[in-house]
């Protein structure tokens, strides 16, 4: 048997599990574990310690995490999703603020106009290939920006929607056109440039196949017999389908990240990602072994003294990283009307982060020979300082505290203050604008957030600063009112986030066309209710009984006091119930002796008082 040498390897993973580790214990949680990594290759590489050299079989392993790394970069990228908000589309300017996919693609192409004239800019001081530089410069570092988004409660809203969405696009199209500029710079302007198509036809007929035998019983039962144990027969598909993606892009000459990304990207349409076992393991395989390779090779690679080949190397670099900020945050600019200044320059300081995406396209562009060893070691560092200062300005700008409101309730109801009441149990951020007397009492009784508005009247709402993003619901007991007020929001402030009461037949208030407002019609509430009395009538009385007394929350752990602690050192109330607990992809029961982690998700049940225990303990409030 040829000899190996596993001391690379062994000094290597000995990095990947030392650093999450003590970072974590550390509680240093917002520098991400691979700028470290990287950092440690360099110190381990052959330029400083020189205690890791190439081998070849190491270099294959570490190309291998790059590809599997744009694997799942594909994986993440919900296709379904794109193609549903497209059919519904309008060219119009509402329409656009409100689709999430408009928005993100409008970001990316912003970022890669702008591009150009900074590159030029900075060409003016360094030789550099202005479009490859520019093809690379709005890659997005999603490594980066899921977890902070996670972190800071907005990955389900629509804001962090908008910078997981562009952060996809970017990275999918960046890809794309790095993969044609690698063709024309290797072949030049022949058929064999156009040979990248295979790829998508590739997709669609592996697409077709797919279909099929996921209509074939017997082939569901073979795969679900086989899933488990030894066989892990999906996780094989997934791998063979990674790899003949990868073989299809090496065999028409195109670069196999593209045919990785599109393998990820196909698998993605056969999986449901919140409840894929499948995307777990896949997960596990990526970074618990390919992925943390390829990083810390990258620094072990990473010539440090090529910086100085460049005149002035440091403010290359500072040059650089300006330049990911700038091209970045103006485009995101265009969330201001929905979000707000502040949080519209957070969300573009957040996608200026560069890591993973921007390192893989700096390693194709060293291959063709577009980039030298000192601009791969310029961009590699530019990349590490973004990723320090990205979050760190995310987190200033977008401070809770300053946020503007979510939640818009106009009306002085025995509804509104109903639903005042259920936002304040899951902590949406709202104000209740009121003008009677009476309920105004109810609302200081209950220590409910309103503003009384004496009159409610469309000049009031034309000196409130209304965002696009902001939901407005009309909810008072005058129909005439609320007709005047939904048309004046619709009408004179464009704004057509709104709910209303509907409260007849003959209630003209809305055009049902019109897009984004919806009506809540009381009397068919009210119809459909009495049905259910009549015909369900044990079912009706149980469930009323229960909702008044017991209700469901999911609580996310911030107290550091009962951090790394166990279920049962606890003293939760006895008027509730820990049911699911949630830790990154994994979603498990807790029970005694289960260890309670700063970002674990619990979902609890109880009392509204036994739900205000289980807050003050698992957020320290």
């Amino acid at each position: 048997m040829h000899h190996l040498d596993y001391y690379p390897l062994l000094l290597i993973f000995a990095i990947a599990w030392g650093v999450p580790l003590i970072l974590s214990w550390l509680e240093i949680g917002k520098i991400p574990s691979v700028i470290v990594e990287i950092i440690l290759g360099v110190m381990i590489g052959p330029f400083v310690l020189d205690w890791v050299g190439e081998t070849p079989y190491m270099e294959f392993l570490a190309n291998t995490g790059f590809l599997f790394l744009i694997f799942l970069v594909g994986l993440e990228i919900d296709v379904n999703k794109i193609i549903s908000s497209l059919s519904a589309f309008h060219f119009k300017l509402k329409s656009i603020l409100s689709n999430t996919f408009m928005l993100a693609m409008g970001i990316y192409l912003g970022t890669l106009a702008l591009s150009f004239p900074a590159l030029w800019l900075i060409g003016r001081f360094h030789d550099i290939n202005v479009v490859f530089y520019a093809l690379l410069f709005p890659t997005v570092g999603i490594s980066i920006t899921v977890p902070i988004l996670k972190s800071s409660g907005e990955i389900k809203r629509k804001f962090g929607q908008i910078l997981l969405m562009q952060g996809s696009i970017a990275n999918l199209l960046s890809i794309l056109l790095i993969s044609i500029y690698s063709g024309y710079v290797k072949n030049g302007l022949d058929f064999d440039l156009l040979l990248f198509n295979f790829i998508f036809i590739a997709f669609l007929v592996f697409h077709a196949i797919g279909k099929k035998l996921n209509r074939l019983r017997t082939f569901q039962k073979v795969i679900y017999r086989l899933e488990h144990a030894a066989n892990q027969i999906k996780v094989r598909g997934a791998v063979a389908l990674f790899f003949a993606f990868v073989v299809i892009a090496t065999v028409v000459e195109t670069e196999p990240i593209l045919g990785a990304f599109f393998a990820g990207l196909l698998l993605s349409l056969f999986i449901t990602k919140d409840r894929s076992a499948l995307l777990f393991k896949l997960d596990g395989m990526g970074y618990g072994f390919f992925i943390p390779i390829f990083f810390i090779n990258v620094g072990i690679n990473l010539d440090v003294s090529s910086l100085y080949q460049i005149g002035e190397s440091y403010g290359f670099i500072l040059l650089l990283v300006a330049g990911f900020f700038v091209t970045q945050t103006i485009p995101a600019l265009s969330l201001v009307r929905l979000f707000g200044l502040k949080k519209a320059i957070s969300g573009g300081s957040l996608l200026s982060a560069r890591l993973g995406e921007t390192v893989a396209g700096a390693q194709i562009g060293l291959a063709l020979g577009v980039l030298d060893e000192s601009e791969n070691a310029a961009i590699v560092t530019a990349s590490i300082i973004t990723c320090l200062l990205a979050p760190m300005v995310y987190n200033l700008m977008n401070r809770k505290d300053e946020e503007h409101k979510k939640v818009i309730i106009l009306g002085g109801s025995r509804a509104s203050l109903l639903l005042a009441e259920r936002f304040k149990l899951h902590n949406i951020s709202f104000t209740t604008y009121l003008q009677r007397d009476e309920i105004i009492q109810q609302f200081d009784g209950k220590s409910l957030p309103y503003q009384v508005v004496k009159p409610l009247s469309t000049h009031f709402l034309a000196s409130l600063k209304i965002y696009s993003g902001d939901l407005v619901i009309v909810l008072t007991e005058s129909n005439l009112l609320n007709q005047q007020l939904t048309a004046f929001l619709k009408n004179e402030l464009k704004h057509s986030k709104i709910i209303t009461r509907k409260q007849s037949v003959t209630h003209d208030l809305v055009d049902n066309n019109f897009e984004g407002i919806k009506t809540v019609d009381h009397e068919e509430l009210m119809a459909g209710h009495i049905e259910d009395i009549v015909l369900r009538p044990n079912a009706i009385d149980s469930l009323s009984t229960s909702f008044d007394v017991y209700r469901i929350e999911e609580i996310t752990i911030s107290n550091k006091a009962i951090n790394r602690k166990l279920v049962k050192e606890v003293a939760f109330p006895p008027t509730g119930s820990l049911v699911i607990q949630k830790r990154g992809g994994e979603v498990f029961i807790p029970h005694g002796n289960t260890h309670l982690l700063l970002g674990d998700q619990l979902t609890v049940i109880g009392t509204g008082a036994a739900l205000a225990e289980f807050r003050n303990i698992l957020e320290g409030r």
